[in-house]
């Protein structure tokens, strides 16, 4: 897996905590400033927002 890769990984997985915490009517925390950071670290390497919550979802949704 490449460096670019990990880092959707863990945006991704991040992503998956905070939509889950959203679910249960949770809405502040540090797993939104975790998420907040992967995020911003994907999107450097050229991943969007929509890419990355679209691939939470999806695993969320399994």
């Amino acid at each position: 897996m490449t460096d670019k890769q990990k880092l959707f990984e863990a945006a991704v997985r991040d992503a998956v905590v905070v939509l889950d915490l959203m679910r249960k009517d949770v809405f502040t925390g540090p797993a939104y400033t975790t998420a907040d950071d992967s995020t911003d670290k994907a999107k450097a390497v050229g991943y969007t927002f929509e890419q990355i919550e679209a691939e939470a979802k999806r695993r969320l949704d399994r």
